[in-house]
Protein backbone atom coordinates (compact mmCIF):
# COMPACT_ATOMS: atom_id res chain seq x y z
CA UNK A 1 0.00 0.00 0.00
CA UNK A 2 1.17 3.53 -0.72
CA UNK A 3 2.29 5.65 2.22
CA UNK A 4 -0.60 8.14 1.97
CA UNK A 5 -3.33 5.95 0.52
CA UNK A 6 -6.74 7.62 0.86
CA UNK A 7 -5.51 10.75 2.63
CA UNK A 8 -6.94 14.15 1.68
CA UNK A 9 -4.25 16.84 1.50
CA UNK A 10 -4.74 20.59 0.99
CA UNK A 11 -1.72 22.55 -0.26
CA UNK A 12 -1.58 26.34 -0.44
CA UNK A 13 0.58 28.07 -3.02
CA UNK A 14 0.59 24.98 -5.24
CA UNK A 15 0.60 26.60 -8.69
CA UNK A 16 4.26 25.73 -9.34
CA UNK A 17 7.60 25.10 -7.64
CA UNK A 18 7.59 23.47 -4.23
CA UNK A 19 3.79 23.42 -4.05
CA UNK A 20 3.50 21.55 -7.35
CA UNK A 21 6.22 19.13 -6.31
CA UNK A 22 4.35 18.37 -3.10
CA UNK A 23 1.05 17.88 -4.91
CA UNK A 24 2.59 15.44 -7.39
CA UNK A 25 4.50 13.43 -4.80
CA UNK A 26 1.63 12.99 -2.34
CA UNK A 27 -0.59 11.91 -5.23
CA UNK A 28 2.05 9.33 -6.19
CA UNK A 29 1.74 8.04 -2.63
CA UNK A 30 -2.04 7.67 -2.90
CA UNK A 31 -3.44 10.98 -1.63
CA UNK A 32 -6.22 13.09 -3.10
CA UNK A 33 -5.23 16.73 -3.33
CA UNK A 34 -6.56 20.26 -3.06
CA UNK A 35 -4.52 22.81 -5.02
CA UNK A 36 -4.68 26.43 -3.84
CA UNK A 37 -3.23 29.53 -5.43
CA UNK A 38 -4.40 33.08 -5.99
CA UNK A 39 -3.62 32.83 -9.73
CA UNK A 40 -5.93 30.81 -11.97
CA UNK A 41 -3.95 30.02 -15.11
CA UNK A 42 -2.42 27.22 -17.16
CA UNK A 43 0.24 26.55 -14.52
CA UNK A 44 -2.37 26.02 -11.81
CA UNK A 45 -4.28 23.73 -14.13
CA UNK A 46 -1.07 21.83 -14.94
CA UNK A 47 -0.60 21.02 -11.26
CA UNK A 48 -4.15 19.68 -11.06
CA UNK A 49 -3.67 17.71 -14.28
CA UNK A 50 -0.50 16.10 -12.92
CA UNK A 51 -2.39 14.92 -9.84
CA UNK A 52 -5.27 13.59 -11.93
CA UNK A 53 -2.86 11.84 -14.31
CA UNK A 54 -1.92 9.62 -11.37
CA UNK A 55 -5.53 8.57 -10.88
CA UNK A 56 -6.13 10.77 -7.84
CA UNK A 57 -8.88 13.31 -7.26
CA UNK A 58 -7.92 16.99 -7.32
CA UNK A 59 -9.84 20.13 -6.40
CA UNK A 60 -8.71 23.67 -7.22
CA UNK A 61 -9.24 26.63 -4.87
CA UNK A 62 -8.38 30.10 -6.17
CA UNK A 63 -7.99 32.34 -3.12
CA UNK A 64 -5.56 34.82 -1.61
CA UNK A 65 -4.91 33.06 1.69
CA UNK A 66 -3.65 36.16 3.48
CA UNK A 67 -7.30 36.78 4.45
CA UNK A 68 -9.20 34.67 6.98
CA UNK A 69 -12.49 34.86 5.08
CA UNK A 70 -10.79 33.37 2.03
CA UNK A 71 -9.15 30.66 4.12
CA UNK A 72 -12.51 29.61 5.55
CA UNK A 73 -14.04 29.45 2.06
CA UNK A 74 -11.09 27.43 0.76
CA UNK A 75 -11.27 24.81 3.51
CA UNK A 76 -15.07 24.57 3.26
CA UNK A 77 -14.79 24.00 -0.51
CA UNK A 78 -12.11 21.39 0.04
CA UNK A 79 -14.31 19.54 2.54
CA UNK A 80 -17.33 19.69 0.24
CA UNK A 81 -15.26 18.08 -2.52
CA UNK A 82 -13.22 15.56 -0.49
CA UNK A 83 -15.33 14.98 2.64
CA UNK A 84 -12.39 15.13 5.03
CA UNK A 85 -9.01 16.78 5.56
CA UNK A 86 -6.01 14.80 6.79
CA UNK A 87 -3.14 17.18 6.05
CA UNK A 88 -2.76 20.92 5.53
CA UNK A 89 0.45 22.14 3.90
CA UNK A 90 0.94 25.89 4.37
CA UNK A 91 3.24 26.76 1.47
CA UNK A 92 1.93 30.05 0.02
CA UNK A 93 4.46 32.90 -0.16
CA UNK A 94 4.52 36.29 -1.84
CA UNK A 95 6.69 37.10 -4.82
CA UNK A 96 9.28 38.49 -4.80
CA UNK A 97 10.38 37.14 -1.43
CA UNK A 98 13.22 39.63 -1.01
CA UNK A 99 13.54 43.40 -1.35
CA UNK A 100 16.24 45.98 -0.55
CA UNK A 101 15.93 47.27 3.00
CA UNK A 102 15.27 50.92 2.13
CA UNK A 103 12.68 50.03 -0.53
CA UNK A 104 10.39 48.15 1.84
CA UNK A 105 7.16 50.01 2.56
CA UNK A 106 4.34 49.28 4.98
CA UNK A 107 2.12 47.67 2.35
CA UNK A 108 4.85 45.20 1.30
CA UNK A 109 5.70 44.39 4.93
CA UNK A 110 2.05 43.85 5.87
CA UNK A 111 1.38 41.47 3.00
CA UNK A 112 4.48 39.40 3.80
CA UNK A 113 3.32 38.97 7.40
CA UNK A 114 -0.35 38.53 6.52
CA UNK A 115 0.41 35.69 4.12
CA UNK A 116 3.22 33.92 5.98
CA UNK A 117 2.03 34.35 9.57
CA UNK A 118 -1.64 35.33 9.78
CA UNK A 119 -2.55 33.16 6.82
CA UNK A 120 -0.66 30.12 8.07
CA UNK A 121 -2.10 30.52 11.57
CA UNK A 122 -5.75 30.81 10.56
CA UNK A 123 -5.44 28.04 7.97
CA UNK A 124 -4.04 25.79 10.71
CA UNK A 125 -6.84 26.85 13.06
CA UNK A 126 -9.59 26.14 10.53
CA UNK A 127 -8.12 22.86 9.31
CA UNK A 128 -7.43 21.50 12.80
CA UNK A 129 -10.95 22.41 13.95
CA UNK A 130 -12.37 20.38 11.08
CA UNK A 131 -9.99 17.50 11.83
CA UNK A 132 -11.10 17.41 15.46
CA UNK A 133 -14.79 17.47 14.53
CA UNK A 134 -14.18 14.49 12.21
CA UNK A 135 -11.93 12.70 14.72
CA UNK A 136 -9.07 12.77 12.22
CA UNK A 137 -5.49 12.27 13.41
CA UNK A 138 -4.09 14.86 11.06
CA UNK A 139 -1.02 16.89 10.30
CA UNK A 140 -0.28 20.60 9.87
CA UNK A 141 2.89 21.28 7.87
CA UNK A 142 4.28 24.78 7.38
CA UNK A 143 7.03 25.63 4.92
CA UNK A 144 9.72 27.81 6.51
CA UNK A 145 13.19 28.56 5.08
CA UNK A 146 16.91 28.52 5.75
CA UNK A 147 16.50 32.31 5.90
CA UNK A 148 14.97 31.75 9.34
CA UNK A 149 18.39 30.52 10.53
CA UNK A 150 20.82 32.93 8.89
CA UNK A 151 20.65 36.55 7.79
CA UNK A 152 21.20 37.64 4.20
CA UNK A 153 21.07 41.06 2.60
CA UNK A 154 17.59 42.07 1.34
CA UNK A 155 15.88 39.11 3.02
CA UNK A 156 15.00 40.55 6.46
CA UNK A 157 11.15 40.56 6.40
CA UNK A 158 11.08 37.12 4.79
CA UNK A 159 13.44 35.75 7.43
CA UNK A 160 11.34 37.29 10.22
CA UNK A 161 8.18 35.71 8.83
CA UNK A 162 9.81 32.32 8.44
CA UNK A 163 11.30 32.21 11.92
CA UNK A 164 7.82 33.09 13.17
CA UNK A 165 6.52 30.07 11.29
CA UNK A 166 8.96 27.82 13.12
CA UNK A 167 7.79 29.21 16.46
CA UNK A 168 4.17 28.84 15.34
CA UNK A 169 4.36 25.07 14.97
CA UNK A 170 5.76 24.72 18.48
CA UNK A 171 2.76 26.61 19.80
CA UNK A 172 0.38 24.56 17.66
CA UNK A 173 1.90 21.34 19.00
CA UNK A 174 1.05 22.54 22.51
CA UNK A 175 -2.39 23.91 21.59
CA UNK A 176 -3.35 20.69 19.82
CA UNK A 177 -1.95 18.28 22.42
CA UNK A 178 -3.98 15.08 22.81
CA UNK A 179 -6.00 15.71 19.64
CA UNK A 180 -3.92 13.42 17.43
CA UNK A 181 -2.87 16.37 15.28
CA UNK A 182 0.82 17.10 14.73
CA UNK A 183 2.29 20.42 13.59
CA UNK A 184 5.74 20.70 12.02
CA UNK A 185 7.86 22.89 9.74
CA UNK A 186 10.09 22.12 6.81
CA UNK A 187 12.89 24.61 6.09
CA UNK A 188 14.06 24.31 2.48
CA UNK A 189 17.47 25.44 1.32
CA UNK A 190 18.20 26.77 -2.16
CA UNK A 191 15.49 25.10 -4.27
CA UNK A 192 15.14 25.39 -8.04
CA UNK A 193 11.61 26.79 -8.33
CA UNK A 194 11.72 27.73 -12.00
CA UNK A 195 8.85 26.57 -14.19
CA UNK A 196 10.05 23.40 -15.97
CA UNK A 197 9.69 22.48 -19.61
CA UNK A 198 6.18 21.45 -20.63
CA UNK A 199 7.01 17.73 -20.51
CA UNK A 200 8.67 17.87 -17.08
CA UNK A 201 7.18 17.69 -13.60
CA UNK A 202 10.03 19.72 -12.10
CA UNK A 203 13.15 21.53 -13.35
CA UNK A 204 16.56 19.93 -13.41
CA UNK A 205 18.90 20.29 -10.46
CA UNK A 206 22.00 22.38 -11.08
CA UNK A 207 25.46 21.87 -9.55
CA UNK A 208 26.04 23.91 -6.40
CA UNK A 209 29.60 23.34 -5.12
CA UNK A 210 29.06 25.54 -2.04
CA UNK A 211 26.31 23.16 -0.86
CA UNK A 212 27.70 19.99 0.78
CA UNK A 213 25.20 17.88 -1.19
CA UNK A 214 26.82 19.30 -4.33
CA UNK A 215 23.62 20.36 -6.01
CA UNK A 216 20.62 22.63 -5.90
CA UNK A 217 17.56 21.27 -4.17
CA UNK A 218 14.42 20.30 -6.06
CA UNK A 219 10.73 20.54 -5.18
CA UNK A 220 10.72 16.74 -4.86
CA UNK A 221 13.27 16.97 -2.04
CA UNK A 222 10.79 19.03 -0.02
CA UNK A 223 7.91 16.83 -1.12
CA UNK A 224 9.67 13.75 0.26
CA UNK A 225 9.81 15.44 3.66
CA UNK A 226 6.09 16.25 3.43
CA UNK A 227 5.35 12.59 2.72
CA UNK A 228 7.34 11.55 5.78
CA UNK A 229 5.58 14.01 8.10
CA UNK A 230 2.16 13.14 6.64
CA UNK A 231 2.57 9.38 7.03
CA UNK A 232 2.68 6.95 9.93
CA UNK A 233 6.47 7.16 9.80
CA UNK A 234 6.38 10.74 11.09
CA UNK A 235 3.60 10.46 13.65
CA UNK A 236 5.93 10.95 16.66
CA UNK A 237 7.50 14.12 15.24
CA UNK A 238 5.71 17.18 16.61
CA UNK A 239 6.54 20.86 17.00
CA UNK A 240 9.79 20.51 15.06
CA UNK A 241 11.49 21.96 11.99
CA UNK A 242 13.11 19.65 9.47
CA UNK A 243 15.94 21.30 7.54
CA UNK A 244 16.08 20.10 3.94
CA UNK A 245 19.00 22.14 2.66
CA UNK A 246 21.72 19.77 1.51
CA UNK A 247 23.87 20.78 4.50
CA UNK A 248 24.01 24.54 3.86
CA UNK A 249 23.23 25.61 7.42
CA UNK A 250 25.29 22.85 9.03
CA UNK A 251 28.45 24.07 7.32
CA UNK A 252 27.76 27.80 7.60
CA UNK A 253 27.86 28.35 3.86
CA UNK A 254 25.10 30.95 3.78
CA UNK A 255 21.52 30.84 2.62
CA UNK A 256 21.72 30.89 -1.15
CA UNK A 257 24.03 31.49 -4.06
CA UNK A 258 27.48 32.94 -3.35
CA UNK A 259 26.28 36.48 -4.06
CA UNK A 260 23.23 36.31 -1.75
Amino acid sequence: MSLLEGKKILITGARKGIGRGIAYKVAQEGADVGVNDYIDDDETRKTANLVESLGRKCSTHIYDVSKKTNIDKMVDEFLEFHGNIDVLVNNAIMQPQNKPFFEIDEEWWDYMMDLSLKGYFFAAQKASKEMIERKTAGSIICISSVHSYRAAEDWTPYGIAKIGTRRMVKGLAADLANTGINANCIAPGWINNTIPKSDQVEPESMPAPWVPAGRQGLPSDIANAVVFLSSKMGEYVNGETLLVDGGMIATGLGTGRPND
